[in-house]
């Protein structure tokens, strides 16, 4: 990436140090030809723009282009009104096809950088299993870690319970709440699982209104005792929450499930704590 922004940075330079010299030439030779300078200053501008957003070959088609008219031009007028070739005509032809070409390049090694940058970006965010607002594991991790823990109970023919932790009414009162107010209460939520827990559960955050908890060596009664303490608990916030909006009500459902060996993947295991959430009231 350093040696493409080194490139950027020397073509940015030519670029301006190109306009610079034309324009100075064109400055000091304000007698001549003044109007066809200025639409010749223009069109090597336009061509500079094309070659930058469309790629050098289609700068220099509309160099060619350009240059095609222009010689014709000016051999008319040598030959019909006996103006002589000036310096300037030159000039032109070499410096627009040679700005598509830094344009061009520029354009390049920018694409080029901002590729790299979007990939990185996605890297970094397919490595990230942490959720920013509550500091769960996300949806990634979540699975990760299901399928580990799944495989481990079926060798070594373990307990694990899987729960699931659904927030109601979540849109409704995110929009009586707001977004911001809806983030404290997740993060609070977050916090009554995490106390209620056993240093070995993992908790997830799924999605905005779903939350999880994994629960290695744990069978369905264990999983039960943790469910009532989360209950309690969430019923102590309910109150606070009331006490500062009487028209709020908190209100979760918990779904508990046991692995067994006749659940195959992850996501049918999850389905089916998600089902139980259905029966929880």
């Amino acid at each position: 990436m350093n040696r493409f922004s080194k490139n950027i940075d020397i073509y940015i330079i030519i670029l301006l140090l190109n306009f610079f010299c034309i324009c100075s030439f064109i400055y000091f030779n304000l007698g001549k030809n003044v109007m066809l300078n200025f639409i010749m200053l223009s069109l090597l501008f336009m061509v500079s723009i094309v070659a930058y957003f469309r790629g050098i070959v289609e700068g220099f088609l509309f160099s060619a282009i350009i240059i095609f008219f222009y010689v014709t031009y000016i051999i008319y007028n040598n030959i019909i009104y006996r103006n002589p070739i000036e310096l300037i005509t030159y000039i032109w032809m070499i410096d627009i096809p040679l700005s598509a070409f830094i344009s061009g390049r520029l354009s390049e090694n920018i694409n080029l950088i901002q590729n790299i940058n979007a990939k990185l970006q996605k890297e970094y965010r397919d490595l990230i299993t942490i959720d920013r607002t509550t500091g769960l594991s996300n949806l990634k991790g979540f699975y990760m870690d299901l399928d580990r823990e799944m495989s481990k109970a079926k060798r070594h023919k373990l307990s694990l319970s899987l729960m699931i932790v659904k927030i109601q009414y979540y849109d409704e009162l995110n929009a009586i709440l707001g977004e911001k107010k809806m983030e404290e209460i997740l993060k609070v939520i977050s916090n009554v699982i995490t106390l209620a827990i056993r240093g070995e559960d993992i908790s997830y955050k799924l999605n905005k209104d779903t939350l999880s908890v994994l629960m290695p060596s744990t069978n369905i009664q264990g999983a039960e005792v943790v469910k009532g303490r989360i209950k309690e608990s969430i019923s102590e916030e309910n109150l606070k929450i009331k006490q500062e909006d009487k028209n709020v009500n908190l209100d979760i459902k918990i779904g508990i499930v046991e692995y067994e060996n006749t659940i195959k993947e992850a996501f049918e295991f999850k389905q089916l704590a998600e089902k139980e959430l259905e029966y929880d009231v």
